[in-house]
């Protein structure tokens, strides 16, 4: 057998370069292991890796950042992916729960409508003592422009009485509003508020009774004056906030004028007050359907004064357990209402409630236009009103 032959020896050329590859090559890869290290360590990479919270979040992610305490500040620093996802996790959490909320808010709404549909509203006759019974919701159905109180009498469900008498502590509310007696009672309850509870006639508005249009002295003013029976608000509200009244039980007093009559007696104050200067300003503001805060305005009819008092009142009542009566009358007849409620539930009348103010009035009112104009505006509202 034969001797196989060396290899050719490599001459030193050759051998040196492929030394410098060989070195070349460890130095590469000792960079390379270098620079993932620090990307571990957080030492400044900023790439744009889907291990980054900012791209793992979710449009609605994002819209519920603002409602979410974070786990994790924002950095520009990827997160590891681990730590990532529970993030997300703990901000789409967060966003069922909102949204769980949310539904449940709208349940109770529904279930607040639905009470104050079934809200018990009853009417009082004087003249005749005719009482009856109706809900809000078919009230509200049947109180049209030209509806007169008897049609709405005559719709409700006939009943012998008023509710029973309470042991508790009787409240009456009387709700005033523009060219439905609120004169006579600013001035009524002015002096009976000074003779029950010594609370100066002056204090206050000049033209109204303390607390007339704010609640928050209207109601210490209730808990304070333990023997007033009586108080006049015009535009108030119950909110859900104000302390419950746990030893009182409300009657509300709402005035009925038939709606058209109503805006005719209301556009003529705005004559009486100024004639023609009255009108006209009374007619600008019609022009672009502005509310104003003369007699003539849609905010301050019966109609709507209920339906905006009603609401926080019907969450009172189902869950503070206070006790509120909603009583609807005709305007004309104040003083025999109120009257007929002494009876019913023992309690004293309201001095001066017969009083007639404003009842000589002068000759004139605005142009028919101005009238016709305000009809467009805002008499359509009146079947809306829930």
């Amino acid at each position: 057998m034969g001797t196989r032959p060396a290899p050719p020896a490599e001459d030193g050329h050759a051998g040196g370069h492929r030394g410098r590859m060989v070195g070349l090559l460890l130095l590469l890869a000792l960079v390379t292991l270098l620079s993932v290290a620090r990307g571990i360590g957080g030492g400044g990479v900023t790439s744009k890796s889907t291990n980054t919270y900012d791209v793992l979040l979710s449009a609605d992610d994002l819209r519920d950042i603002e409602n979410v305490e974070r786990p994790y500040a924002p950095t520009s620093r990827p997160l590891p992916r681990a730590r990532a996802e529970m993030y997300n996790a703990t901000l789409r959490s967060a966003r069922l729960e909102n949204r769980g909320e949310t539904l449940q808010s709208e349940e109770e709404t529904q279930s607040i409508s639905a009470a104050t549909k079934s809200l018990p509203i009853y009417l009082l006759r004087a003249a005749t003592n005719a009482t009856a019974e109706t809900t809000w919701g078919r009230l509200a159905n049947a109180w049209n422009r030209t509806t007169q109180y008897d049609d709405l009498l005559a719709f409700a469900k006939p009943i012998p009485s008023l509710p029973p008498q309470s042991p508790k502590r009787i409240i009456v509310v009387i709700h005033c509003g523009p060219k439905t007696g609120s004169t006579t009672l600013r001035v009524a309850c002015k002096f009976n508020l000074e003779k029950t509870c010594g609370v100066d006639r002056r204090a206050g508005d000049k033209h109204a009774p303390l607390g007339y249009m704010d609640e928050a002295k209207l109601y210490p003013l209730m808990r304070k004056c333990t023997n007033t029976t009586h108080f006049c608000g015009k535009g108030i509200s119950m909110p859900y906030d104000v302390e419950a009244f746990e030893d009182v039980a409300f009657v509300h007093m709402f005035p009925f004028r038939q709606y058209d009559e109503w805006a005719a007696s209301a556009l003529k104050q705005a004559y009486d007050r100024g004639r023609e200067t009255g009108c006209e300003k009374a007619e600008a503001l019609m022009a672009d359907c502005t509310p104003s805060r003369m007699e003539i305005d849609f905010r301050k009819y019966g109609k709507t004064e209920l339906s905006k008092f009603k609401e926080g009142v019907v969450k009172r009542m189902d869950e503070k357990g206070e006790r509120h009566v909603f009583l609807l009358y005709h305007h004309r007849e104040l003083d025999g209402v109120l009257g007929r409620l002494s009876e019913a539930y023992d309690i004293p009348t309201l001095p001066g409630s017969s009083g007639r103010g404003k009842e000589v009035r002068p000759e004139g009112t605005c142009d028919g236009g101005v009238l016709e104009r305000f009809h467009d505006c805002f008499s359509g509202r009146l079947m809306e009103l829930t």
